[in-house]
């Protein structure tokens, strides 16, 4: 089953969802709250559609990444894992937009990297749970975020190279910035309209925020939310469902006033790992 169909199923779960209470308050109105209904209505299609064409546009660039990598490892099949055409390989995907590009060892060395201002980290060792994950099954994964050894955040989207003999000789590992990846998707699509977004992972990390000060935050840890309970309990209800809708209190963007917000949520992904899209309203 395709990352594709499960993420869009999980959204279609969601919509329906909407739709129904959507129903359910309209079929009990008085006249006198028909136009409130209508606005309440309308701003949920509203929010289901923003969601369901944000989701679209995450996974969808995701996968096409994930297939860079993966035809990227096809191809380092039958040229070892060092040397100008391997090089070329990893030159050609940091060439179409990861931030980095390299070769590990079945050792856990990086034996190669591209572009060439990463080079000075060929040698070191990335030994972490992630890569003991992968060399479990040696099928492509996806990690959560990590400090790289390069020294920023990343997600790398690992695939196998195995020789033309089928025996497995490393990996490939491509590497992407998530907060900066999904700001380019979320950003330019939400200009103009009443919504924000941010994006966890299931651990409560804020991969992404309108706010950045909150990326790189721990919803459950850091002393910030802490005074926001229900806050907390969305983000609960987000770690165990795929998909939902809620309200929470909370700061706005300029921390000034605390405000409530609705919140619609789905998932997006790659090879079963799970990030939260949140898309965001504030009521009042």
């Amino acid at each position: 089953m395709s990352n594709k169909f499960i993420y869009s199923f999980s959204l279609a779960a969601l919509m329906i969802l909407l739709l129904s209470a959507n129903g359910i308050a309209a079929s009990g109105n008085t006249t006198s709250n028909v136009t409130g209904e209508r606005a309440s209505a309308d701003l949920n299609g509203d929010a289901a559609l923003s969601l369901l064409q944000l989701q679209s546009e995450i996974q969808g660039k995701l996968s096409d990444y994930d297939a860079l990598a993966e035809r990227a490892a096809v191809q380092l099949s039958g040229t070892g894992l060092d040397g100008e055409k391997t090089r070329e390989v990893l030159r050609g995907l940091a060439d179409s937009g990861f931030n980095e590009a390299t070769i590990i060892s079945p050792q856990a060395l990086i034996v190669a990297a591209e572009p060439s201002a990463y080079q000075d980290w060929v040698g070191a060792n990335i030994s972490d749970p992630g890569w003991a994950e992968f060399l479990k099954s040696k099928s492509p994964y996806q990690t959560s975020v990590f400090p790289a050894v390069e020294g920023y955040d990343a997600v790398a989207l690992i695939h196998p190279i195995f020789s033309q003999a089928g025996e497995f000789s490393g990996a490939l590992s491509a590497l992407i910035k998530p907060g900066e990846f999904m700001k380019g998707i979320i950003d330019p699509k939400l200009s103009g309209t009443p919504f924000t977004a941010w994006i966890m992972q299931k651990d409560g990390l804020i991969v992404y925020d309108a706010d950045p000060s909150q990326e790189g935050l721990m919803l459950f840890q850091d002393p910030i939310y802490q005074p926001y309970p229900s806050l907390l309990e969305i983000g609960q209800k987000m770690v165990e469902n795929r998909s939902g809708k809620g309200s929470y209190y909370f700061l706005n963007k300029e921390h000034n006033q605390n405000v409530t917000k609705d919140i619609y949520w789905t998932t997006v992904g790659l090879h079963g790992f799970e990030f939260r899209l949140a898309l965001i309203h504030i009521v009042s």
